[in-house]
């Protein structure tokens, strides 16, 4: 859930040119609001949100310019540019994924593969 609604508040802070203190507040609520166990308390309700958030990550990045890239965008470190936003939210999610993977092998657990070229390759393989 971290990782989930740490996507999707990234996501609403790049859409807005302007973010105020006021706006930062009502976000840091709403992402508190949003995503509780209780809300998912299924696997299947997790998948479902995070195709959602999916889905409105691709149609934003395929509305970026380099220009857009560029735009400098406040977070707790001052501003920063998107596309080094991008970045880290991309950092952030594999390390809570390596963090994950361990904890399963400490389980003696098989963890899923957290490969990317795996990932694409499965990706590929789905495709009619």
């Amino acid at each position: 859930m971290h990782i989930l609604a740490g996507e999707w508040v990234w996501l609403a802070l790049w859409r807005q040119h302007s973010p105020t203190p006021e706006f930062m507040a009502e976000l840091r609520k709403r992402r508190e609001a949003l995503f509780t166990a209780t809300a998912f308390p299924d696997l299947a309700g997790v998948k479902s949100k995070w195709a959602e958030i999916e889905e409105d990550q691709a149609a934003f990045v395929s509305s970026l310019t380099d220009s857009d890239l560029e735009r400098m965008v406040q977070s707790r470190g001052g501003e920063t540019k998107l596309a080094h936003l991008m970045q880290h939210m991309a950092n952030h999610s594999t390390y809570h994924r390596g963090q994950v993977s361990l904890m399963m092998r400490q389980l003696h657990a098989e963890p899923a593969p957290t490969d990317f070229h795996l990932f694409l390759a499965e990706r590929r393989n789905r495709q009619p």
